[in-house]
């Protein structure tokens, strides 16, 4: 059976743990967002219906959509331009939003009321434990597809559109790249902390971060942003369908 739902753009976010699926594809008109499928299994099933959709159709021959609210087709589908959700979706880990513009008060001594002090990246001689790896999609899918599986098991990785790869878990691979440390959910490249000496949970709360996501701080002062469901399992079948969407 084909499917076809609309969803609004601001939700466009919720498509992610669908882009590893073949033959999904993504249009955009306005008002909605259009995406379809001719995939039907049950775990793909249950991840369409978790998806807010503001209208849920089957297609049939003659591009004739049927609310799924009906009995009958009533609406055809529009021209549309649609490309495969794995390329229209792309993930974007290095951002270029600068952390300095994250602020809070310090009070002046004699003063009032609070002067706003900007946050910098700064060098740090406190070692801890390595919880994140990024390096290129070329030496991540080398590691991945002759390690024993027992190796991957423990591990999840996420992909952008440049070709770099956080992967996270224990232990990570033996590969080149920038490490980074985290601080409840938030990362920071080894080597290096934020000024003033806030905790991560104040940070978590100017970010805006959801419980599951990850910002990731680099020592250029930039900041990456991952949602959790950009993370996937380290299989060799994940690997190498990031393989085939990337060429």
């Amino acid at each position: 059976m084909s499917w076809v739902i609309c969803i609004k753009p601001t939700d466009a976010e919720c498509l992610a743990p669908l882009r590893l699926i073949r033959g999904i594809e993504v249009a955009e008109k306005e008002p909605f967002i259009w995406v379809r499928g001719s995939n039907s299994d049950e775990e793909l099933e249950l991840l369409i219906r978790a998806l807010p959709a503001v209208a849920r159709y089957e297609l049939s021959s003659g591009n004739r959509l049927r609310n799924l609210a009906s009995r009958i087709p009533a609406e055809t589908l529009p021209l549309l331009n649609w490309q495969l959700l794995s390329r229209w979706l792309r993930v974007q880990l290095p951002g270029n939003y600068v952390p300095q513009s994250i602020r809070w008060g310090e009070r002046e001594e004699g003063l009032s009321p609070f002067r706003p002090v900007p946050l910098r990246i700064v060098r740090s001689a406190e070692e801890r434990s390595i919880d994140l790896l990024m390096t290129r999609l070329s030496d991540w899918c080398d590691f991945a597809l002759s390690a024993p599986e027992v190796r991957l098991r423990q591990l999840r990785f996420a992909v952008d559109a440049d070709g770099n790869v956080v992967v996270r878990g224990k232990p990570l691979p033996p590969l080149p790249g920038r490490q980074f440390v985290l601080h409840a959910n938030i990362g920071i490249q080894a080597g290096f902390m934020w000024e003033p000496a806030v905790s991560a949970e104040v940070l978590v709360r100017r970010l805006g971060l959801s419980t599951d996501a990850l910002a990731l701080f680099h020592e250029d002062g930039t900041l990456s942003r991952i949602e959790a469901e950009q993370f996937v399992p380290a299989t060799r079948s994940a690997v190498r369908e990031t393989i085939a969407n990337e060429s």
